[in-house]
């Protein structure tokens, strides 16, 4: 035989039930502005990582190429017509490539493995050009190193904007079990009620 439920625990269950959507909407509230500044954030590092490194491998480029026009071309290479980049060019573009090398470390976490590698092919790519500087040698295994440091790079910027598009771990908790955490506790409460457990 079905109990009916009193007026009194109607009122009762409707209080509790709107406090915890009310409860459960701003923590979702507050999770949600968090989130949303962490992946503007986010967004702001992916970007600027991109930019550095894509000025970083231009540049080594660049002056991998430079420095081998001048070895082949030799000690009056200023005197050649063809030769397209000026000292103070190679000096700034040499200046850049340190300049955002540095920022690029600080940027990255180096406790995360990928990350360590990045910059460890970088660092290999730099000390290949080192030594065809030394040896006066061709940029092929300088411009082979920079290829290798750049496909890596591509997919970690993947996976960033990947965790920025799914968001970060208490978000997506607060997005997808929220809801139904609440009607579980609802209906739990409904229940212990209905059957006396439960006395209001």
């Amino acid at each position: 035989m079905s109990q009916e439920i009193p007026v009194q625990a109607l009122a009762a269950i409707a209080t509790l039930v709107a406090a915890l959507i009310a409860g459960a909407i701003s923590f979702v509230s507050l999770t949600m502005t968090k989130e949303q500044k962490t992946s503007e954030f986010r967004q702001a590092w992916i970007d600027a990582l991109r930019e550095d490194l894509s000025t970083f491998f231009a540049c080594a480029r660049a002056f991998a190429r430079a420095t081998e026009e001048r070895h082949i071309l030799g000690p009056n290479y200023k005197d050649q017509v063809s030769f397209p980049i000026s000292d103070e060019r190679v000096s700034d573009i040499r200046f850049q490539i340190a300049e955002v090398h540095y920022r690029i470390k600080l940027r990255l976490n180096s406790e995360e493995a990928e990350h360590k590698e990045l910059m460890r092919l970088m660092v290999g790519a730099i000390v290949e050009q080192n030594k065809m500087i030394q040896q006066r040698g061709t940029s092929d295994a300088t411009l082979k190193a920079l290829e290798l440091a750049a496909d890596y790079a591509s997919p970690i910027l993947k996976k960033e904007w990947r965790r920025v598009k799914e968001g970060e771990r208490p978000f997506r908790i607060a997005r997808n079990w929220m809801a139904p955490a609440i009607v579980l506790v609802s209906v739990g409460f409904i229940v212990l009620i209905w059957t006396g457990t439960f006395k209001i």
